[in-house]
């Protein structure tokens, strides 16, 4: 009897989940899954995507958290013109059991660029416009979930402009938090070069060599050469100087195709959106940086960064004076270090930057859930 019900058990017809073998699931259907995986049910959470008018011009904004009560974290993210928010289903989850996380699609990239008008938006796309944008999103988010003040994050180039928001408003804000941190600027990138030049000589690469000799003296005078900026980094990439252990940033570009928060519309939009964007952002680039903080200032970098280099952040660092600073390395990471090091860096925003926002609010008690039918 027991044989034969296990030979029935065998012959019986598999449920669908388990004949995907060789059976290619559509993009839908993945973050479908993943949407589900990471939608938020508690009462006092908040999970939306919604577009806002900032500055005259549609930008999406994604807010999520446990309890809407927790401290507020806005992500300002890089490149320039490198959005996040298509992304963060990838590293970001646990975050929200202890603050609010905002993520922003910046002017004209990301799922803002389909439906804009490049002709209009291309003269205010400039790291000023930025600012203000910045501040605009500030306010509204804190008008949104009822908050004074909330932790601003800046990542790569988000690190860059953000500093003037926290300058003409410190009000607003528990702490600045920079994640690969953007020193002087034109000093980072030759710094950043001489680096790549000698790992290079090191590994007797030859083919970098010749190519990085050709585009001496980098920088170079005026304005950031967008192409060649983006050809040294594609060597920063081969010595762990982008993501540890990753000789591209293949899979990161990737991410955004499973990611629930885009359609596949806006994952093909957004690649047209950061070509169009970046050259038009480098080319207004400004030169001064905050060195006087009027809030807790916490550095969050990998060792091995070299996209925004880990020795000119350090002594940007030095030279700040704010009413508490930290700068936390992680040891094993470059430029990735959500994804290089991820507990550890939860961990960092939990014990160094947690604390300055006041800590996680309570639940409050609740009767016993009803069952669903």
């Amino acid at each position: 009897m027991r044989l034969t019900l296990c030979l029935l058990l065998l012959l019986a017809p598999l449920p669908a989940a388990a004949q995907l073998s060789g059976y290619p699931m559509s993009r839908d259907s993945i973050a479908g899954r993943l949407a589900d995986l990471q939608r938020i049910h508690t009462p006092e959470g908040i999970d939306t995507l919604e577009a806002v008018e900032v500055n005259g011009s549609t930008q999406w904004l994604s807010i999520r958290g446990l309890n809407r009560a927790n401290p507020i974290l806005l992500v300002v993210h890089g490149g320039p013109a490198s959005p996040m928010l298509g992304m963060a289903w990838a590293y970001q989850k646990p975050w929200e059991d202890f603050f609010t996380v905002v993520n922003w699609d910046q002017r004209g990239i990301g799922k803002n660029f389909a439906p804009g008008d490049t002709a209009r938006l291309a003269p205010t796309m400039t790291e000023a416009q930025h600012v203000d944008d910045a501040a605009a999103v500030v306010r509204h988010v804190l008008s949104r979930l009822g908050h004074e003040k909330l932790v601003l994050m800046g990542y790569s180039w988000g690190t860059k402009f953000t500093p003037a928001v926290v300058a003409r408003h410190p009000e607003w804000f528990h702490a600045w938090v920079g994640v690969g941190v953007v020193g002087a600027f034109g000093n980072a990138e030759a710094a950043l070069y001489q680096r790549v030049v000698e790992l290079a000589q090191r590994a007797g690469d030859t083919t970098a060599l010749r190519e990085l000799e050709a585009m001496a003296p980098y920088p170079g005078p005026g304005p950031l050469d967008t192409r060649r900026a983006l050809a040294v980094r594609d060597w920063v990439r081969q010595y762990d100087g982008g993501w540890y252990g990753k000789r591209d940033f293949s899979l990161f570009d990737a991410l955004p195709e499973w990611g629930p928060a885009y359609t596949a519309l806006d994952v093909v939009a957004a690649r047209h959106g950061s070509a169009w964007a970046t050259p038009l952002i480098v080319r207004s680039f400004l030169e001064e940086r905050l060195h006087q903080f009027p809030v807790p200032v916490v550095f969050l970098m990998g060792r091995y960064d070299l996209h925004t280099p880990y020795a000119a952040a350090r002594a940007y660092f030095d030279r700040i004076e704010a009413p508490r600073k930290r700068f936390v390395t992680f040891e094993r990471s470059a430029h990735m270090v959500m994804f290089e090091e991820p507990g550890r860096f939860l961990l960092a925003l939990v014990t160094e930057v947690l604390p300055l926002a006041g800590g996680t609010r309570a639940f409050v008690a609740r009767p016993d859930p009803v069952p669903r039918r």
